[in-house]
């Protein structure tokens, strides 16, 4: 945890201390002045409806340590430490990277369309077997996010693991210059955020100021399977590392699923990768084709950092799904609910419906809007929908206002209209399941976080014991 003094810090952001001792320390950093800690300095960020110069003289009654601010405050206790700046986000940034600067563990970078979490979280498991480790925890990923990771960096660490999420161009390149990757990681490039990055190539442009961030001695970890990002590999001069599912590379699958199940296709089951030659057979928790690539970068990325066969066995074996993100909840009613609700986007959906598809018994998909996608919003819902046709969903619910998109997509490629349902509210919609739902169905319930699809799963779970179930 972050711990220094007030002269130091305004010295790291380039401000100026104007009330307040230099010589007091502070023990923590916080952006939130609802749960700031007794000594930590409060960072007031302007935000589009709050801004948080507005709460200063509530964290001073709190204990707080100091603050960063950039207007004036009318502070009546002058010997509360207050540092100017000119931009407090910056700012927060300037001292990450400072005290980054200060705990030069290696740190990998990841990020990507889809699948940042959990590589971020296989790494991470990988390397805790040897190590201690920092990793970004929820969804501190951004701008605010990064810092608040790094400043959790101490002495006894000996790596950190941090997953970087964007929105516009040019985010990318300040997150990188904040952590200073040693290893950087890109999972994919695909139609999220296309709203405000443009085009898939906007994104691949915008995603791919990470590699940019590197120091000439640090690794690429590429996935070939991607055509973006190999492309971006190819012109890389530092040191890169491969992945792929279907072609040779660094790191790679062999073989095929048995006894009729594809790779990925349960939980628990045997996965042999070659990883720079050498055969390391791993059993994930994860399920889906899209965790196996996720692993593949995951041993990709901590190669670097010197991990053995044995830490990579028994990181990826203890390595279990976040809520929300392809989690398997077996339900007591025979039912099975793959719980996908985090985000969604173009990319992703077709990854969950492959993992649907690959399922045994009946194939229920229960999808809510994909958000943020822009001009291509009406095409990218036909193409779900379509997609849920010709991989064999036998049930196709959907909700939100992109609902007639999935509909039309879905019938277009031949899905008859007794197997669709377009619900108007979540309690509807979950009256509706449980009125079809039988013994052995598999469930997938995914949407954008806006759409709070874990609604869905939620009431799903509470009813499920009171309510009888066909077989």
């Amino acid at each position: 945890m972050i711990k220094l003094r007030i002269k130091d810090i305004a010295n790291a952001v380039d401000g100026r201390l104007i009330q307040g001792s230099g010589d007091s320390w502070i023990n923590g950093v916080s952006t939130d002045s609802r749960t700031i800690k007794n000594g930590e300095l409060f960072f007031a960020l302007k935000g589009p409806r709050l801004d948080g110069h507005k709460f200063v003289d509530d964290v001073l009654k709190k204990g707080a340590a100091g603050a960063v601010v950039s207007a004036e405050c009318g502070m009546r206790n002058a010997e509360f430490p207050l540092i100017a700046v000119d931009d407090t986000l910056s700012a927060l940034g300037n001292l990450a990277r400072y005290w980054r600067e200060r705990h030069p563990v290696p740190l990998i970078a990841v990020s990507g369309t889809c699948g940042k979490t959990t590589t971020k979280e296989m790494i991470a498991s990988i390397l805790k077997t040897s190590r201690p480790v920092v990793k970004t925890e929820g969804n501190l990923n951004n701008l605010i996010g990064l810092p608040l990771t790094l400043f959790g960096l101490n002495n006894i660490h000996k790596a950190a693991v941090v997953e970087l999420g964007i929105s516009e161009k040019g985010e990318m390149k300040r997150l990188a210059h904040i952590c200073r990757p040693y290893v950087a990681v890109l999972t994919n490039i695909g139609e999220a955020h296309t709203a405000m990055l443009g085009s898939r190539e906007g994104v691949a442009s915008a995603k791919g100021e990470l590699f940019e961030g590197m120091g000439m001695n640090g690794t690429a970890v590429i996935n070939s399977d991607d055509p973006w990002l190999a492309k971006m590999g190819s012109a890389i001069r530092t040191k890169k590392i491969t992945f792929s599912l279907t072609s040779k590379a660094d790191v790679m699958l062999k073989g095929e699923g048995q006894g009729g199940r594809p790779l990925g296709a349960v939980k628990g089951q045997e996965i042999i990768f070659i990883v720079m030659g050498e055969e390391i057979p791993v059993r994930l928790q994860y399920v889906g084709t899209h965790n196996l690539s996720n692993a593949a970068a995951a041993i990709a990325a901590a190669i670097p950092l010197g991990a053995t066969r044995e830490e990579i066995q028994e990181g990826l074996a203890s390595a279990v799904p976040l809520r929300g993100r392809m989690e398997v909840v077996a339900m007591k009613n025979g039912i099975t609910i793959i719980d996908d609700t985090y985000n969604a986007n173009p990319l992703s959906m077709e990854a969950s419906l492959k993992s649907l598809a690959s399922m045994n018994g009946r194939k229920i998909a229960v999808l809510g809007d994909m958000l943020e996608l822009g001009d291509i919003s009406h095409a990218a819902h036909k193409y779900i929908g379509g997609l849920a046709q010709e991989m064999g969903i036998d049930m196709f619910f959907v909700i939100g206002n992109f609902s007639k998109d999935f509909i039309s997509g879905a019938t277009e490629a031949g899905m008859t209209a007794d197997k669709i349902y377009e619900a108007k509210g979540k309690v509807g919609l979950v009256e509706t399941l449980h009125g079809i739902m039988r013994e052995g169905d598999n469930i997938l319930i995914k949407g954008s976080r806006a759409m709070k699809m874990e609604e869905v799963v939620e009431k799903l779970q509470d009813t499920s014991c009171k309510t009888q179930v066909k077989k």
